[in-house]
């Protein structure tokens, strides 16, 4: 079978990586995968056993499968020559998503909440294809001893509203009179067109450092030195951060969005039914004062994220694909 997927860029973002994952599985089962970006150039940040070409070579060859998820390079993907083309939901609500599912395609979705939401609202099919965690980045090590420090680690690309870093530093603030010990940590990479710096976006009380950049072999040592994750999206697909979090054995505090089909409240994380910095609060304060429900969640997270290889994503992926070439 003979696979094209098409990506605005390479660089360090979860979508990416979610292609770059799959792309690996399914080479390694033998199956013939490009991607394709602007500038044909292989990504840097994380090894890629499949063929990378430019969008100047699109039209030049024929697939059986043709695979996208970014809206802005939909006029590129009408020029891929494939026998079947599938749109891949990786993020609610987005203003050209009426305009997607008119089109000729058949449809993934990377959550149960995103397919269940476009199965009901347009009265389409889409087949679930979950995301996954690398366990060779991603596993638990022994914290380093930080004496009466209590860390709570977030995403921090806070100039994207969705992710709701305001409402985690807002709840960490109205605990931070009554522990002090707190602090938080951030994490983002400069990426995108824009490449905007957060860090001088961060205005808090709260003690704070911010951890950017950091190489993926670096990824294990910064969620293990968390005491807590906690994470407050909204419109969220398939929340990489969370499971990530979940993957290296840290108890989590998340919202329902993109975490549906990993964290159930109480037993594998603390969720909120929406991202309220009082909601949030009263979760983060139940782990902070409770060191067995720490371990016990962090152990039920990590078992539950054990379910979640790309290796089990490519299998799922993997029958969606032969059925569709058998229809087409």
């Amino acid at each position: 079978m003979k696979i094209a997927a098409l990506l605005p860029h390479v660089e360090i973002f979860g979508g990416v990586r979610r292609y770059l994952e799959i792309g690996n599985e399914l080479a390694k089962r033998g199956y013939y995968f490009v991607l394709f970006q602007p500038d044909g150039s292989k990504p840097e940040w994380l090894e890629f056993k499949g063929i990378t070409k430019s969008f100047s070579s699109l039209g030049e060859e024929d697939f059986d499968i043709g695979l996208c998820s970014e809206y802005s390079i939909l006029p590129y993907f009408e020029k891929l020559n494939a026998r079947a083309k599938i749109f891949y939901f990786v993020q609610e609500g987005h203003k050209k998503e009426k305009e997607v599912v008119k089109k000729n395609y058949y449809f993934l979705g990377n959550s149960i909440g995103i397919c269940n939401r476009i199965e009901k609202k347009y009265h389409i099919s889409c087949y679930r294809v979950f995301g996954g965690v690398n366990p060779k980045i991603f596993f638990p090590l022994e914290k380093k001893i930080r004496g009466n420090e209590f860390s709570i680690l977030c995403y921090g690309r806070i100039y994207k509203r969705v992710k709701r870093i305001k409402h985690i530093i807002r709840a960490v603030e109205s605990l931070y009179k009554k522990y002090p010990r707190l602090k938080l940590v951030f994490f983002d990479s400069l990426v995108g067109e824009d490449r905007r710096d957060p860090r001088p976006m961060i205005n808090t009380r709260v003690p704070h450092e911010f951890h950017l950049n950091l190489p993926q072999s670096k990824m294990a040592w910064l969620y293990s030195q968390a005491d807590i994750f906690v994470s407050a999206e909204r419109r969220a697909g398939w929340s990489n951060t969370t499971a990530e979090a979940m993957a290296c054995q840290i108890p989590v505090v998340c919202s329902r969005s993109g975490t549906r089909d990993f964290a159930f409240h109480n037993q594998t994380a603390l969720v909120v039914p929406f991202p309220h910095p009082l909601l949030l609060r009263y979760q983060i304060k139940k782990l902070l004062k409770d060191e067995e429900l720490r371990l016990r969640i962090a152990r039920a997270g990590y078992e539950k994220m054990q379910e979640f290889s790309w290796s089990a994503l490519a299998d799922q992926l993997e029958r969606v694909l032969k059925e569709l070439v058998k229809l087409n």
